[in-house]
This record gives structure tokens, C-alpha cells and sequence, in this order.
């Protein structure tokens, strides 16, 4: 009977055990808020939405549940504005929350959220860097100082290379936390296919199950897809007027299909550039399908208009979820495919000269503009 009793004791005391480890419990505190709700939110991909919630009690809260692998998620505040992000594994958490200064919020327990904080910490060098170029391009606009401008986009463009570079060795050091694919993917943009091939290559395969490392090698697919050499892969959208247009139906010409937006400052800085060759080589069988990034008609069509791109455009509205630019793996804009007569891809992402060098080597010289009297 005792020998029973024990045995009974020992399996729940083994099972209470188990299931401590297979769950999360985070524990936090927000510093100087008494009351109000708390929300543990997670991300998608493309999507937020809330998964729980929870009043405060005194500034205190307490989150429970289960996760099969570690995900980023965020225990977000809409009164005080505040999203915290909590790298989450199944262990106990700690968070402590200042929402007056966020920076200095911690988070305990996570071994997974201890390698992202090395990650952002090493990370905030360059990041600082980063924000003053970025307060000295804008004074430079501001001023109309195009130099200037032209200065600080250079070294923006070293910075980036150099937050790349820091990503990559970050990845090939730390292969198997799933960590490293968090962070690839949320700085997709900076990877064409050869960089990301090899990236998902390094990843330790005890990953394979992350959706990070499942969309990474979705795009790797879709990259692969609208490599130079592949046909581009065909669509329907609607123009300015409401007529859908199908990619396929423009065949015949060598045809840029521009993917851009109104709220794009480098896009609308490149678009002279596209002007100038639509005018150079459209009587020569080029063509331009401007694909829009907007989600309002009004300043799309208007922006048409200002910049005087007089070629076909369309848009479904959706902003980043257009579903052109999903299909050919469209992260960044301005962005471009060029595609030869038959629709096979031949370039990408040419931008100002690179695109008239191009099109001469396809199409030949380029036909000179006629003058308009009265203008230089």
C-alpha cells in the first residue's frame, strides 16, 4: 500500500515536472502603471494579432502557455503605446517593463531572448551611426543641398553593407538558434538569392521547423523563380481606370515592369530616370508596366501624373501585400525585372544609366529626342 502511495506521489511529482518544461509562464511588472490591460501579441509574418490578455494587478501581470518552438512575441500596452519584444521559449520569464524608457526594459529566463539581446546590443553601434546620417540627409533635403544628400546616401549605403556583413557572421556563428533566422528574415530585404542559398545552408537542420526557416526557404523558391533566364511568371491586375491587365498580354515588347510607390522617396527620385528611357527607347519596342506599392488611389494616380509617367500602371492598393510584388519576391522598392520580347527575364533591378546601357545592348542606340522650339 505505502509502495503505492509512493509510486503515485513520484509520477505526479514527474508529470507536474514535464509540464513545467513543456510551457511558458512569464512573470512582469511595469514600473509606474497600476492598472489596465496587457496584451501578448505575436507577429505572423505579414499579420499581428493578439493571442492573450490580462489586467494588471498593482503593475503586475502573468502569462501562461506553450510554444513548440521559440518565436519572437510582444507584450504591447495601447494606453502607454508600449511593445516589448520577448524572444519566448517554454521556461519561466521574467520581464521587467520601464514604459518611459523602454530601452531599458529586461527580459530573464530566455536563453533564445538572451542571443537576440547580444544580437541588438551589438547591433546599436551602427544603428546610432545610422541615425545621424539619416538627420543629416534630411536637413540636406530640407535645404536642398542635393550633395549633401547624395554624401549621406553613400555612407548609408556603407552602413547597410556593414550591418549585412555583421548579420551574416552573426548567423554563421550562432547556426542553431532559431534566433538567426528571426533575424534574416526580418532583414529579408538585404539578401538577394546567392547570399540567402547560403544562409539557409548554414542553418543547423534541428531548425527546419521554424517558420522563420520555412519562409526563408519559401523565398529562396521564389527568388529561384525570377532568376535571370526564367520566364516571368504571369499576372493580372487592374490599371488606373479599372481594367485588369494581364503581364502576358504586353508581349511583343522588351518591357520593364517597375515596382514603386508615391510614398517612395527613392522611387520617385529614379523615376526621371525611367522617363528618360520610355522617351529614348519606346519607339524601339520598350515598354514600361509601373506596378504600384500604394494603398491610396488618389496620391498614386497623382503622382502618375506629377511625374509625368505616361506609360500603363496598375495597383491592387494593397501597399506591401501587393500580390504582384509577393510573386516576384519584391522586399524593397524602387525595384524592377526587364524582360526581353518573349517575357524571359533578362536583368534586374537596373536603375539610371545601367538601364540605357542595357536597353542599347538589346535594342540598339537609343532614338535621340526630338528638341521642342522654344526649349533648351
Amino acid at each position: 500500500m505505502k509502495k503505492s502511495v509512493f509510486i503515485l506521489l513520484l509520477i505526479t511529482i514527474l508529470g507536474s515536472c514535464t509540464n513545467s518544461r513543456d510551457q511558458f509562464k512569464i512573470t512582469g511588472n511595469i514600473t509606474g502603471v497600476d492598472s489596465g490591460m496587457v496584451f501578448l501579441e505575436k507577429r505572423d509574418l505579414d499579420n499581428w494579432y493578439s493571442v492573450d490578455s490580462v489586467k494588471l494587478d498593482k503593475g503586475q501581470f502573468t502569462f501562461t502557455g506553450k510554444v513548440d518552438l521559440p518565436e519572437m512575441w510582444h507584450i504591447t500596452m495601447k494606453e502607454k503605446q508600449m511593445v516589448v519584444p520577448v524572444f519566448l521559449e517554454n521556461a519561466k520569464i521574467d520581464v521587467h517593463i520601464y514604459p518611459d524608457s523602454l530601452d531599458k526594459s529586461t527580459v530573464k529566463g530566455s536563453a533564445s531572448h538572451d542571443v537576440y539581446q547580444q544580437y541588438v546590443t551589438m547591433n546599436e553601434i551602427i544603428n546610432g551611426k545610422m541615425d545621424v546620417v539619416y538627420k543629416e540627409w534630411k536637413k540636406a533635403k530640407e535645404e536642398g543641398d542635393t550633395l549633401g544628400m547624395k554624401r549621406n546616401d553613400s555612407i548609408s549605403n556603407a552602413l547597410d553593407a556593414e550591418i549585412k556583413q555583421q548579420l551574416q557572421d552573426f548567423v554563421k556563428t550562432n547556426n542553431k538558434t532559431v534566433v538567426s533566422p528571426y533575424l534574416v528574415m526580418y532583414n529579408i530585404w538585404q539578401f538577394e538569392l546567392p547570399e540567402l542559398e547560403e544562409i539557409v545552408n548554414v542553418l543547423d537542420t534541428s531548425l527546419n521547423q521554424s517558420k522563420y526557416v520555412v519562409a526563408l526557404q519559401k523565398r529562396v523558391d521564389v527568388l529561384k523563380s525570377v532568376e535571370v533566364g526564367q520566364v516571368a511568371p504571369d499576372f493580372t491586375m487592374n490599371d488606373s481606370t479599372g481594367k485588369p491587365i494581364t503581364l502576358s498580354s504586353l508581349k511583343g515588347k522588351v518591357l520593364l515592369v517597375d515596382f514603386w510607390a508615391s510614398w517612395c522617396g527613392p522611387c520617385r527620385a529614379e523615376n526621371p530616370n525611367v522617363v528618360k528611357a520610355y522617351r529614348a527607347f519606346s519607339g524601339k519596342g520598350f515598354d514600361v508596366l509601373g506596378c504600384s506599392f500604394d494603398k491610396n488611389r488618389e496620391k498614386w494616380l497623382k503622382a502618375v501624373k506629377d511625374d509625368k509617367l505616361t506609360w500603363t500602371h496598375v495597383s491592387d492598393l494593397k501597399y506591401w501585400d501587393n500580390a504582384a510584388g509577393k510573386l516576384y519576391g519584391i522586399s524593397s522598392i524602387p525595384a524592377n525585372v526587364l524582360l526581353d520580347k518573349d517575357q524571359k527575364i533578362i536583368a534586374r533591378n537596373l536603375r539610371g544609366e545601367d538601364l540605357m546601357n542595357m536597353l542599347t545592348e538589346v535594342l540598339g542606340a537609343p532614338v535621340p529626342e526630338k528638341k521642342v522650339p522654344g526649349r533648351q
